[in-house]
């Protein structure tokens, strides 16, 4: 780019800058792609423009296989949304990843988000359209509990891990109906699923109908066509209308742009004292028997789950559970009342101490049982004493137990996965989960007391210790000039401690709390010292480590309890069936788009727990589970898959191939003009540095703006603020560039005063002409959506008459301008306009030939209907020539004339209800002929569009050595 610039070169690369690309371009995607803290795979660019370039459609399934980033993808549309002032965003998700949603939007794409909850719902929903500073995210059972008030005009839905709305189609899912009917206020919807079929091809049909109920007509239309005559349909035209409305990328399509590191899995053993077996014995005793005081009918399972795994965890932690359960008992037997069973009594069992899973604590919130007005009488108050003083000695035997001999082999697994780090050339980092924080505060003490304590740093729900305090502080203190302090304690605290963990930890103990929103790319181990009994927290946990950016394989290491064999049995079938540890991906898409519910797998284990009491039968169980869970996928739907959604696009490679060369150019030039613009309008309040990409802002242009230290994100900077092309300091610098006047004058380039110039304008040497700028914008209107694309229409003369096209145009004003003449110079545009046409009706041309495909698509889609009418017709005629047949053959057979006249009668109902239909169909098809002509009419009157054309400035040029 130059180094000496003019107004008229900042204005022509302000616009160049800020013109609209066709949708299937990545420079539609340029500005955000800038400011992210992520770059795109060129799959996740393909999925992205996907979505956006499909105007008719109020909705698309982005289906890539698991561990390919659809939530980048959907970062990439909800950005571009955010950017085009469209903000009415909504997000839906497993109450366990709202908060990785808010992370990975900010952290990524910076843009702020609230979780909505029964607290917040009112002020967030209530704000007016148009007025939205955050994308608001809620939980799957927020969006059934709250339909009504999520019942407005949303720009754009996401569903994540949107499987679990597939049982739409079948009439009885009441969550899949509440996000069904808030889709249907969305302009657009998107559904995230690695899983879009799993047991039935109607599932497919109940996922599409979540966005467009009409796609596919009528559940009998589709069962016709692609299930009941599939042999006379074939697959072919479901793959097709599959492709229209779904975006799949397969691991084999991406692996050339993503290095897949694999998961490496260890297995320690450790044999529990005799103390601790006689713990869990008591215990177990206890949760299986039949009458418990403790905990009222609804939410006993729920309690029993949760005691379990503290017992499973430590022995401190299941002390203070039990603790907390035998006071509150008592204080019902002082009361003479049990209580009643709202949800927050159940969380003071467990949350005052220690931390709940979300999706335990709504559980136990939706099961409510009112009991306390029972009347207790001595013996049963008296049993209830005696329930007390056992659950007390539980406790104490707990506290008893000083040292457990998990946390002895924590230190022996330490070893032996450092060790493999070491083989690998991996840092020596580890992450310990437990679910417990007492146990975390065990795990901490024993570590310190075996010499291991440098470097240990705590993570969990709170993060307000006085350790963690001090590493919040220094954060603070080493960032204060920089981006990274958003003001929200709770973020920041989380990023400080990921912060010191990457550059001066070893070990971070965490508990459930950091397996959502944190990304620890730079560490390669992971310890899962309590194992999850739900394989979707598993694979979140591994999640952390084992994603885009790793650059080692990881290590995995599970303890195992040599004196469990119900903790045996889980480990075996998150290993052997679900496959978590190993591998490349570690659980198949098919085995987590199996278990919808991590929560009621979780419960089906702790049921085990509860009703098996010998070895032989709890052995027995999980074999049964093992088997349906083998047994989910079955092989002919495993092929409808892989034709339906496996091979929607030959070409996929050539497009992928075509957007990664797309998208480096693009980002470079982009880059590029905008520090050239951005040296020349803040080169009086701005101090730049070497190439320009760092600077400090002196003086701030405009309210809202920060002085100091600013980077471009490719040349990074500690302590200083990113540059975006979506803040207000950019925004001041481009539309600058654009208002400069440009009157026709006379400017004088320097290709020795340049820093490059092509060879095409080195031959120009010596010369001068005259050239011109326009911009010409073609709009269209596609479903209330307006789709513009622009282009620079540049030409211009030399002297001796050599016409200049616009590339040369762009060469010469990338030259250094060493002087722009005082005197107005008359410039004769119009003898440009013949050469000029010529190349306007090449855009023309190109732009009516993408245009088209939104008529073509459109067409095909209203065709698709009119076969699915038809089907669906055709089949109530056989239907009904059938039940004709079947009674004329009954007259025949029968010798009593009454019968005969009877049937006889039958038979001509049928065949009038047939006739009936063959004539309602013919009328219903012409009307439906004349419906798809009079849209057709309208789409392409739509598609048409306008143009229009700005003249940016004409000069007279001349080229200096």
């Amino acid at each position: 780019m130059a180094a000496h610039l003019s107004d008229y070169q900042a204005k022509y690369f302000a616009y160049e800058l800020q013109r609209s690309y066709a949708n299937d371009h990545v420079g539609k995607l340029a500005g955000l792609l800038f400011d992210a803290q992520v770059e795109p795979k060129p799959h996740q660019i393909d999925a992205a423009l996907f979505a956006l370039q499909t105007p008719f459609l109020p909705g698309v399934i982005l289906a890539d296989e698991v561990g390919l980033g659809k939530t980048i993808e959907a970062g990439i549309v909800i950005s571009q949304y955010w950017a085009e002032r469209k903000r009415q965003i909504l997000i839906i998700s497993p109450s366990s990843l709202r908060q990785q949603w808010q992370q990975e939007l900010y952290e990524k794409f910076m843009i702020s988000s609230k979780i909505l909850d029964a607290k917040s719902n009112d002020s967030l929903l209530a704000r007016p359209a148009g007025r939205s500073t955050d994308v608001l995210i809620c939980s799957y059972e927020f969006a059934l509990r709250h339909e009504a008030s999520l019942l407005k005009s949303w720009d754009l839905v996401v569903a994540d891990e949107a499987h679990r709305l597939r049982s739409y189609w079948n009439g009885k899912a009441k969550m899949a109906s509440a996000v069904a009917n808030i889709a249907r206020n969305a302009h657009k919807t998107v559904l995230l699923t690695a899983t879009p079929l799993q047991n039935k091809l109607e599932e497919l049909y109940g996922l599409v109908s979540i966005f467009d109920p009409d796609y596919f007509y009528s559940l009998d239309a589709f069962r016709e066509r692609y299930i009941k005559n599939r042999d006379l349909t074939g697959d072919d035209d479901l793959v097709d209308r599959v492709a229209t409305i779904s975006k799949r990328t397969l691991r084999k399509d991406a692996s050339k742009y993503i290095r897949f590191t694999e998961r490496m899995a260890i297995t320690v053993g450790f044999t529990p004292s005799a103390e601790e077996l006689r713990l869990y014995d008591l215990v177990n005793d206890y949760l299986q028997r039949d009458e418990l005081f403790a905990f009222a009918g609804s939410q006993r399972h729920l309690s029993a789950l949760i005691i379990r795994k503290r017992l499973g965890s430590s022995t401190y932690a299941v002390a203070s559970t039990l603790e907390n359960i035998a006071n509150r008992l008592a204080d019902e037997v002082a009361a003479g009342k049990r209580r009643d069973n709202r949800g927050g009594l159940f969380v003071a069992d467990f949350d005052v101490d220690d931390e709940v899973e979300e999706e335990v604590l709504e559980a136990a919130e939706q099961s409510v049982e009112d009991v306390h007005n029972v009347t207790l009488d001595e013996e049963v108050l008296q049993r209830m004493r005696a329930e007390v003083d056992e659950l007390r000695e539980y406790a104490a035997l707990a506290r008893s137990i000083q040292v457990n001999q998990k946390a002895v082999k924590l230190l022996d697994a330490l070893d032996m996965g450092f060790e493999r780090l070491s083989e690998l050339g991996a840092a020596q980092k580890a992450i310990i989960f437990t679910d417990s924080t007492k146990t975390q505060d065990y795990i901490a003490r024993s570590l310190k007391e075996a010499g291991r304590g440098e470097g240990v740093v705590l993570f969990n729900g709170n993060n307000n210790s006085p350790e963690q305090t001090e590493i919040y502080r220094a954060w603070l203190e080493k960032n204060r000039d920089g981006d990274l302090i958003t003001g929200i304690q709770a973020v920041d605290r989380r990023k400080a401690l990921v912060d010191y963990f990457r550059d001066e930890g070893t070990i971070m103990i965490a508990t459930e709390a950091a397996a959502e929103g944190i990304n620890l790319q730079f560490c390669s181990m992971l310890v899962n010292y309590d194992l999850p009994w739900n394989p979707q927290r598993v694979e979140q946990r591994i999640g952390r480590v084992h994603r885009f950016g790793q650059q080692h394989n990881v290590v995995v290491v599970n303890l195992s309890n040599k004196g469990n064999l119900a903790e045996q049995r889980i480990l075996e079938l998150l290993t052997n069936k679900f496959q978590l540890f190993s591998s490349v991906f570690g659980a198949s898409d098919e085995v987590l788009g199996a278990i919808e519910d991590g929560l009621d797998f979780e419960k089906r284990i702790s049921d085990i727990l509860t009703r098996c009491k010998t070895s032989d039968e709890i052995d027995s169980a999980f074999r049964q589970l093992e088997e349906q869970y083998a047994g989910e996928i079955s092989k002919e739907m495993a092929s409808a898959k892989a034709k339906v959604f496996d091979n929607l696009d030959p070409h996929v490679q050539d497009r992928l191939k075509e957007y990664d060369a797309q998208s480096g150019e693009v980002l470079n030039k982009f880059e590029q003009l905008l520090l050239t613009i951005t040296r020349h309008e803040l080169r009086d309040m701005a101090t730049f540095e070497e190439d320009g990409r760092n600077f400090v802002l002196n003086h701030a242009p405009t309210e809202g703006t920060p002085t100091g230290r600013y980077f471009f994100k490719s040349k990074p900077q500690p302590n200083a603020h990113q540059y975006r092309y979506a803040s207000p300091l950019a925004e001041y610098v481009t539309s600058s560039a654009k208002t400069h006047d440009t009157p026709q004058r006379e400017l004088t380039f320097s290709i020795g005063s340049s820093e490059r110039a092509s060879t095409a304008v080195k031959a120009l040497e010596g010369q001068s002409g005259e050239l011109t700028v326009n911009l010409v914008t073609f709009k269209m209107s596609a479903r209330d959506e307006d789709i513009s694309e622009s282009y620079m229409l540049a030409g211009g003369y030399t002297d001796e008459g050599k016409w200049l096209d616009d590339e040369y145009v762009a060469d010469i004003l990338e030259l250094a301008c060493v002087n722009v003449g005082d005197q107005p110079v008359a410039i004769d545009t119009a003898k440009l306009e013949p050469q000029l046409n010529i190349h306007l009706a090449e855009v023309e041309k190109e732009v009516q030939s993408r245009n088209s495909r939104y008529y073509d698509q459109q067409e095909e889609l209203l065709y698709r209907n009119q076969q699915d009418r038809k089907a669906e017709h055709e089949a109530n005629i056989r239907e009904y020539r059938a039940k004709e047949k079947e009674a004329r053959k009954a007259a025949r057979q029968v010798d009593d004339p009454v019968e005969q006249l009877k049937l006889k009668r039958e038979a001509r109902k049928w065949e009038r209800r047939a006739d009936e239909a063959d004539d309602d169909f013919r009328v219903e098809r012409r009307k439906l002929q004349a419906e798809i002509d009079e849209k057709l009419d309208l789409i392409e009157q739509s598609l048409q569009g306008t143009q229009s054309s700005d003249h940016l400035f004409a000069i007279r040029w001349r080229i200096a050595p």
